[in-house]
């Protein structure tokens, strides 16, 4: 009996973790190098965890070619509009429970073909409206990238974790799960 209500206790203690919003900031800035630096703050401020990559050195490893990626299978998962619509939904309500305090965009974007910097600044467009301090510019003559972004976001663990659970065992998804993996056999 002692061992259960042990077990419930840490189970209750996770709970209560998990509503503990937690703040991300970061700086970013991208001109002829990538620079960035980013702050995660757990339990209101007490723990601040720098996530910066000044001492981390990154190798590139060469893996060896699999015969069978086993990207046909995913791939018709996303045939399903049932699945497609269901993914946007996780995606809104994974953007819903992330508010974000600050935001501070100034950059300017061309990916070379005019048409897709049309595409691209269309849907950016209406997402930065809410925010003062965002300039979008762009340039439909060469591929560019460059400019900053500086934000301050507040996630709430809790609600991420439950849209995550209520997608994988969806209906929708447990179905498009089942035929992809039927398709593969």
């Amino acid at each position: 009996m002692e061992i259960i209500a042990i077990f419930i206790g840490f189970l209750l203690f996770c709970l209560v973790v998990l509503t503990i919003p937690v703040d991300l900031s970061f700086y970013l800035e991208k001109d002829e190098a990538l620079d960035y630096q980013a702050k995660l703050c757990l339990l209101f401020g007490f723990i601040t965890i720098d996530m910066n990559s000044k001492d981390r050195k990154v190798e590139k490893r060469v893996l060896p070619k699999k015969k069978k990626s086993g990207k046909e299978h995913l791939m018709s998962m996303f045939r399903n509009k049932e699945f497609i619509k269901r993914l946007i939904r996780l995606v809104l309500d994974l953007l819903y429970s992330c508010r974000i305090k600050e935001l501070n965009l100034h950059c300017r974007i061309g990916l070379g073909d005019p048409a897709e910097t049309g595409i691209l600044v269309g849907i950016l467009s209406p997402l930065l409206l809410a925010w003062e301090n965002t300039i979008l510019k762009t340039d439909f003559q060469e591929a560019v990238f460059e400019g900053y972004c500086k934000a301050k976001i507040r996630i709430f663990p809790i609600q991420i974790i439950g849209y995550l659970l209520a997608f994988i065992f969806s209906p929708i998804t447990v179905r498009a799960m089942k035929i992809s993996l039927f398709k593969q056999r």
